[in-house]
C-alpha cells in the first residue's frame, strides 16, 4: 500500500500528464468524471496531510492573496517588437533583403499562426515555475507569476533540470470571451470590447481567483535555453514534447513561395479556429543564421509578422430588435441587411445596451461598419454618417418589455435595461433554451420551436415541467409525429443521469458557468448542501470570490428556487454531487464490464455513471467480475462471462440499476 507522500506524487504525474494533453494537445486522456476524481483525491490528500503540500502541485494554481502592485522584473534578454507587413510584395522583399545579408547560406523558415494576445515570459528552475512577467516596455515587465499560475495550459512542473525561459501567448478564446460578456451583460455592466484588451486586463487583476474564472489560454512560440540552441522548430518540438501547448506553425518552409502559401492558407482557414488570430509571424529557423542576422535598435532582423487585413464590413441597419435574455436583461439587436463577413453571412449584429447606441449616435435606416471581434456575432464599429438617408429616425429605448408589457428599469449602477416580471415568457423562453442547451442538460430534439410550441400550449411552465411530457401530450401538437414523440422523451429521459454540474449549469445561476458549476458539483454531496451553504463556505471553494457566492446565495435562498429542485428530484433527476471519490457510493466494491454498443450512452459516459456511483469499470472479464453491461452485438467478453457464471445485464437493466440507485 502506497504511502500518502507516494499517492500524493503520484497523483500529481497523473493530473499532470491529462493537463499536457488536453491543453498542449487538445487530447482527453480520461473522463472529466475520471480527472475530477484525482483531482478531488489529491485536494483531500493534501489537507489531510499540509506537511505535504507544494507549490508547483495542480492543486495550487489558484491562491487567496491579493496582489496589491506588481514587482517590477528585468528580462534577461529584451522582448523586441517585431517588424510587420500588410503586403505579399514587402514580405518578399524581406527575404531576399536578409537572402543577401547571408550571400553563401540557405535560409529556411518557420511560420507561426499570430494569437492576438499578450505576451508572457516564463521561467522555470528546478523544473518548476518560479515567475511569470509580462513584456511591459520589452526591458522590463511585471511580474504576474500568481495570475500565471491559474492558466491550466501552463505547466507548474516540467521533467527538465535546467533554468529555461519560454515564451509565449496568453489569449482568451471566443467561448470564454463570450461567456464573460454574457454574465456581464446578465450583471447589467457594459461588457468587454474584446478578447486581447480583455486578456491584458485579466492579467493585471489583483484577485488570482477572478483570473481563474476567465479561462485564460496559453500557447508557446519560443524557448531560451542555453542547451536548445539549434534551431526554432527542434525548440518548438521539445516544448511540445515537455507539455507546452505551441502555437499552430508550420514545417521547415525552404522557399518564399511556401511561405506564401501558408500564410495564404490560414488567412482563410483561421475562421475555423476557437481564438482569434490576426496574422502570420515568421522566423528564420536556424539560431546561428538568427545570430547573424542580428537586430535593429527595435526589432529583430530575423522575423517578421505578416499581418492580415482586419475583416470590416460596410452594411445598413434596417432596424433595431429587443431581445430578453433569462436574467431579464433587455439587449438591441441590429438587424442588417445580409452581408458577407470573415467566411459568413451576417444579418444580425449586438448592440450590448442602449448607452451603446447613444454612443454610436446610431439611428434606424444608418449604414455601419461592422467586425467580428470575438462575439459570436459581430459588433457595430460607427456610424458613416456621411451615408445617413433622409429617412433615418432617431432610435428611443424602450419603456416597456417587448415580452410581457411590463414597466423596465434598472438596477443600481448598472446600465442595463430589464424586465423585473419573473413570469416574463421571454424569460422563461430562454431560461429553456439555456437548460437544454449542450453545455448544459444537452436535451437532443428540444429546440427554441419547440420550446415555444410548448409554452404555447400549456404543456410546459418551468423546466421541471419537461420531465412531465409524454408521447401522448407531445403528439397533441401540430408537426409532431410518434416518431419525433418518443425521440424527444428518450433525450429528457436520459438527460436525468447527468453529472450534476450539467444541472447547476442549466439553472442558470448568474455568473456560474460550466467551469464553475463542475467546480461546485466536486465540492458537494447533494445539490440540497447549497440551500445552507454559507458565503463564507462558498467562497472558499477555488474560483469562488464573494460575488459569485452572493449570486448562488440569493439563487439558493429563494423558495421558488428549492421547490423547483425538489421537482426534479422527484422526476428522477440526478442531484447527486462528486465530492465522494471513487471508493465510496452505493457501487463501492462493484466491478463492471461493458461490452457491445449501448444505445443510450457512450462507452465512456456509461463508465463515468458507474465511477460516480463508486464503482470500477474494468476492460476484461474475471471471476472478480460483478457485472457485465451487454449491449448490441456483444462479443467475446459475453461468451467468456457466461463461461464464468457472471451477472450478465443487458442495457434496459442496467439503466434501471442506474436510476433506481440515483432516486
Amino acid at each position: 500500500m502506497k504511502s500518502p507522500q507516494e499517492r500524493i506524487e503520484e497523483l500529481r504525474a497523473l493530473i499532470r500528464t491529462y493537463d499536457a494533453a488536453y491543453y498542449g494537445r487538445g487530447e482527453s486522456l480520461i473522463s472529466d468524471q475520471q480527472y475530477d476524481s484525482l483531482y478531488r483525491e489529491l485536494v483531500d490528500l493534501e489537507n489531510a496531510y499540509p506537511q505535504l503540500k507544494s507549490a508547483d502541485s495542480p492543486t495550487q494554481r489558484v491562491g487567496s492573496d491579493l496582489v496589491k502592485e506588481f514587482p517590477k522584473v528585468a528580462h534577461r534578454i529584451p522582448m523586441m517588437s517585431i517588424d510587420n507587413t500588410y503586403s505579399e510584395e514587402e514580405l518578399r522583399e524581406w527575404v531576399e533583403r536578409i537572402t543577401r545579408s547571408l550571400p553563401n547560406e540557405k535560409l529556411c523558415f518557420v511560420g507561426e499562426l499570430k494569437v492576438d494576445g499578450v505576451a508572457i515570459s516564463l521561467i522555470y528552475e528546478n523544473k518548476k515555475l518560479v515567475r511569470g512577467v509580462t513584456r511591459g516596455n520589452g526591458t522590463i515587465g511585471d511580474e504576474v507569476t500568481a495570475n500565471v499560475r491559474t492558466i491550466r495550459a501552463i505547466p507548474l512542473s516540467v521533467n527538465f533540470e535546467l533554468p529555461f525561459e519560454v515564451r509565449g501567448e496568453v489569449y482568451m478564446t471566443y467561448d470564454a470571451f463570450s461567456a464573460l460578456n454574457q454574465s456581464i451583460i446578465e450583471s447589467g455592466h457594459k461588457p468587454m470590447q474584446n478578447p486581447r484588451n480583455t486578456t491584458a486586463g485579466t492579467l493585471k487583476l489583483q484577485d488570482s481567483k477572478e483570473v481563474a474564472r476567465r479561462n485564460l489560454s496559453f500557447a508557446a512560440y519560443s524557448l531560451i535555453s542555453d542547451t536548445y540552441k539549434t534551431s526554432h522548430h527542434n525548440n518548438l518540438k521539445f516544448l511540445s514534447e515537455k507539455g507546452f501547448p505551441t502555437v499552430i506553425h508550420s514545417p521547415v518552409l525552404n522557399s518564399i513561395d511556401q511561405l506564401i502559401d501558408f500564410c495564404h492558407y490560414w488567412e482563410k482557414k483561421r475562421h475555423e479556429l476557437p481564438f482569434p488570430v490576426d496574422g502570420v509571424v515568421i522566423k528564420v529557423n536556424s539560431f546561428s543564421h538568427q545570430q547573424d542576422l542580428g537586430t535593429t535598435a527595435k526589432s529583430p532582423r530575423w522575423v517578421i509578422a505578416f499581418k492580415y487585413q482586419p475583416e470590416k464590413a460596410i452594411t445598413q441597419v434596417e432596424k433595431i430588435d429587443e431581445n430578453v435574455g433569462r436574467t431579464g436583461v433587455v439587449t438591441p439587436i441590429a438587424r442588417l441587411t445580409p452581408v458577407f463577413l470573415a467566411g459568413t453571412t451576417i444579418k444580425n449584429a449586438t448592440l450590448h445596451n442602449y448607452d451603446e447606441i447613444k454612443r454610436l449616435g446610431l439611428q434606424t435606416l444608418d449604414y455601419v461598419e461592422i467586425e467580428k471581434g470575438g462575439e459570436i456575432i459581430p459588433k457595430v464599429v460607427k456610424v458613416l454618417l456621411e451615408k445617413r438617408p433622409a429617412e433615418s429616425k432617431p432610435f428611443s429605448p424602450p419603456t416597456h418589455c417587448p415580452s410581457c408589457g411590463s414597466i423596465l428599469g434598472r438596477l443600481e449602477g448598472e446600465v442595463a435595461l430589464r424586465c423585473f416580471n419573473s413570469s416574463c415568457p421571454a424569460q422563461i423562453q430562454a431560461a429553456l433554451e439555456h437548460f437544454v442547451s449542450r453545455n448544459a442538460m444537452d436535451i437532443r430534439h428540444v429546440g427554441p420551436a419547440l420550446i415555444q410550441n410548448l409554452l404555447e400550449h400549456g404543456l410546459i411552465k418551468s423546466v421541471s415541467d419537461l420531465y412531465t411530457l409524454t408521447p401522448e401530450k407531445l403528439m397533441t401538437l401540430a408537426r409532431i409525429g410518434e416518431k419525433t414523440a418518443h425521440n424527444v422523451c428518450d433525450s429528457i429521459k436520459k438527460s436525468k443521469y447527468n453529472s450534476l454540474d450539467k444541472l447547476i449549469h442549466g439553472l442558470g445561476i448568474r455568473m456560474i458557468g460550466a467551469q464553475t458549476a463542475k467546480i461546485l458539483a466536486s465540492n458537494i454531496n447533494d445539490i440540497s448542501d447549497l440551500f445552507n451553504m454559507s458565503t463564507e463556505e462558498l467562497s472558499h471553494i477555488e474560483t469562488i470570490g464573494p460575488t459569485m457566492a452572493q449570486s448562488i446565495r440569493l439563487y439558493f435562498d429563494r423558495k421558488e428556487n428549492q421547490h423547483l429542485i425538489d421537482q426534479l428530484k422527484s422526476s428522477g433527476v440526478n442531484t447527486k454531487g462528486i465530492k465522494k471519490t471513487s471508493t465510496e457510493g452505493p457501487l463501492s466494491g462493484k466491478t463492471f464490464v461493458l461490452t457491445g454498443t449501448l444505445s443510450s450512452y457512450t462507452r465512456e459516459e456509461a463508465s463515468e455513471k458507474i465511477e460516480s456511483l463508486g464503482g470500477k469499470v474494468s476492460s476484461s472479464v474475471s471471476k472478480k467480475t460483478d457485472y457485465v453491461v451487454a449491449g448490441d452485438e456483444a462479443g467475446s467478453k459475453l461468451a467468456k462471462a457466461e463461461k464464468l457464471g457472471v451477472m450478465v445485464i443487458d442495457e434496459s437493466a442496467f439503466l434501471d440499476l442506474l436510476k433506481n440507485l440515483t432516486a
